[in-house]
């Protein structure tokens, strides 16, 4: 082969080359034509909101304002550096703007984990700094104490996300961290043999039922009639204690019956939490936490762990 056909065939690779990128950009170009809102697909219609266990009234909202394409921006690229080390199966939603409630660019997140995979039931609607978040906690909290205490793993958590709500439902106040997709309520964990562990009823007495407990016990020193309540110490042990036989409230009464593996997994997750998140609330915080374990990641000096 010649000079001259050797020229003509680099010409013709050239030109090739040279319509495949035009073809490229051309198939591309309405990724950047449009505002950052338009990047992915709307999924508003479908996308299964999480519902919340303290649902209330809706949190009072002023003209909702939508979110620049630099806002926008910004968040994508926060979003793809939190989640680059973690596995999870998560889809981009449309930005969420509701009066001051809202996300940038939240994301739909059916599970975390890969070997031990965790899926949430329904999917929850998070920011991406949450996800990542979720996976540091199961990794180095959730799994190790499940294993510790049942020899089975977590599969699955019942859990809510965004809800745009004050915080505790009030009327008036300061918005729930739940209203920027940065916060989760998880009332259950189902392990992987099936087994459910509820918050509600795992977590045994908190320390305002044995104060509830021993305050009714004075009030009443001539009653010899006791019955033996199971308590959890703050390791999660679980001992037997004698409280009056007339308990100090209902509520007593029915979280007592725990078992020491449910209490021990229960306390070992809450306090790796804390080594997380920014803000952690349990059944110690007060009755409106007795049910679920809230997580967050709100911006503060000391974190809260409760």
């Amino acid at each position: 082969m010649n000079e001259r056909e050797h020229a003509g065939i680099r010409h013709l690779v050239s030109a090739i080359a040279a319509c495949g990128f035009v073809l490229l950009a051309a198939l591309t170009a309405f990724l950047w034509s449009g505002p950052a809102q338009n990047w992915f697909g709307s999924l508003k219609d479908w996308l299964p909101m999480a519902p919340s266990p303290e649902q209330g009234e809706k949190a009072p909202q002023g003209s909702t304002v939508a979110w620049t394409d630099v806002e926008i921006k910004a968040a994508l690229m926060q979003c793809i550096k939190a989640l680059a080390p973690v596995t999870a199966d998560v889809v981009p939603v449309d930005p969420i703007r509701d009066g001051d409630c809202g996300a940038p660019a939240p994301v739909l997140v059916t599970s975390i984990g890969n070997t031990e995979k965790v899926s949430f039931d329904p999917p929850l609607v998070l920011d991406c700094a949450m996800v990542a978040g979720l996976d540091r906690w199961l990794k180095d909290s959730v799994q190790p104490a499940a294993r510790d205490a049942f020899s089975s793993p977590v599969s699955k958590i019942i859990g809510s996300s965004y809800a745009c709500r004050n915080i505790y439902n009030r009327a008036d106040g300061h918005l729930s961290q739940h209203a920027f997709a940065n916060a989760i309520d998880l009332p259950m964990f189902v392990l992987a043999n099936g087994r459910k562990v509820h918050v509600r009823h795992g977590w045994g007495l908190t320390q305002r039922d044995l104060a509830a407990a021993e305050k009714a016990k004075k009030a009443a020193p001539g009653d010899s009639a006791s019955l033996p309540q199971k308590k959890a110490n703050s390791k999660g042990t679980v001992t037997e204690a004698k409280v009056s036989a007339a308990p100090a409230s209902n509520t007593a009464a029915n979280v007592s019956s725990t078992s020491e593996a449910e209490a021990k997994f229960l306390r070992l997750a809450h306090e790796g939490g804390c080594k997380t998140f920014s803000t952690v609330l349990g059944p110690e915080a007060n009755d409106a936490h007795r049910t679920h374990l809230h997580l967050d990641l709100q911006e503060r000096k000391t974190p809260v762990c409760k």
